[in-house]
């Protein structure tokens, strides 16, 4: 199922306010059109909202605090504090951090295909060379994990020309990870505690890159994507029937795309287009800080949109 954008802007006011240590900006939206709703009716919609950032210097340390508001919504909608040396960086807030949404292995989501429910209260983050480390877990505050994972722990090695990573759970569920380099290909490789894998190999044929896929399900897939002059396009199928394509022309201001995907979740393993549609027109036009841009889908759902921003 697709992951539905109920408003996108159509007037859009984006402003900076910076001071020493504090970054402020807003947005003020309207839209007018049906998109996501299934053909509905048109109409308008509005939203506004800002965001506070603040950062400090202190010693060897970094901290800093995020306040997103949401005035459609009349809540604070995220809010996070962290603080940074050379142990890392650890992060906490009331359900900001996304990682306990499902468990490693792919076998629970709680929130279904369509998106990820934050529930993470902490998180670490550390770098020490090539080794990565990211942590992440309730404390109990917002909404308290059932059925998900109470914490998460990944750890990834970079090696240049190679890498590798494992991640697990508090319920258990694990995956490791590798990717290398081997003449002039990139291949990608991983495996689940449920028993699944999946392999992938990428190489460049001039201005064309093509990747191959395969999977412990025994679908096969192929992507291809490249670049001629202002145009660049992609397509992509595999043998469980999936198929998708798009061709984008950007020419100085202007830019026109069409993309075809008949998989609505995505199945040929690229990034998925439009609604619950087959079929997506979209049309751009940017003026300095004023752009235009229309879309509509063989769904009979259209979004008209326009966007100003300014900075002082």
């Amino acid at each position: 199922m697709k992951k539905l954008i109920l408003m996108t802007s159509a007037l859009t006011f984006v402003g900076g306010v910076a001071y020493a240590g504090m970054d402020v900006t807003g947005e003020a939206s309207v839209a007018y059109g049906n998109w996501g709703t299934g053909a509905a009716a048109a109409a308008f919609s509005f939203n506004t909202g800002i965001t506070v950032k603040l950062e400090e210097t202190s010693g060897d340390l970094t901290y800093g605090a995020k306040v997103s508001i949401d005035a459609d919504a009349g809540t604070v909608s995220d809010g996070t504090i962290w603080v940074s040396g050379g142990f890392g960086k650890a992060s906490f807030g009331i359900d900001a951090f996304d990682q306990l949404s499902e468990d490693v292995d792919g076998a629970l989501d709680i929130n279904g295909a369509t998106a990820k429910e934050k529930l993470g209260d902490v998180k670490y983050e550390g770098t020490f060379g090539a080794v990565t480390a990211t942590l992440v877990a309730d404390a109990g505050l917002g909404n308290t994990p059932t059925t998900a994972p109470k914490w998460w722990l990944g750890v990834d090695y970079d090696g240049g020309t190679w890498g590798a990573g494992v991640e697990t759970d508090s319920l258990g569920a694990s995956k490791v990870k590798a990717n290398a380099e081997i003449a002039s290909m990139k291949v990608n490789v991983s495996a689940d505690s449920a028993g699944a894998w999946d392999l992938a190999v990428a190489r460049d044929f001039g201005a064309v890159n093509a990747k191959v896929t395969y999977d412990s399900t025994g679908k096969t897939g192929l992507a291809l994507k490249g670049s001629a002059g202002d145009v660049t396009w992609k397509v992509a199928g595999d043998s469980a029937g999936g198929a998708s394509a798009s061709v984008d022309y950007t020419m100085g201001d202007l830019s026109v795309g069409v993309a075809y995907d008949n998989a609505d979740a995505g199945t040929a393993g690229v990034k998925d287009f439009g609604d619950a549609a087959d079929l997506q027109l979209t049309v751009g036009y940017k003026m300095d800080m004023l752009n235009f841009g229309f879309k509509v889908n063989d769904q009979s759902e259209y979004e008209v949109k326009m966007t100003a921003g300014f900075t002082f």
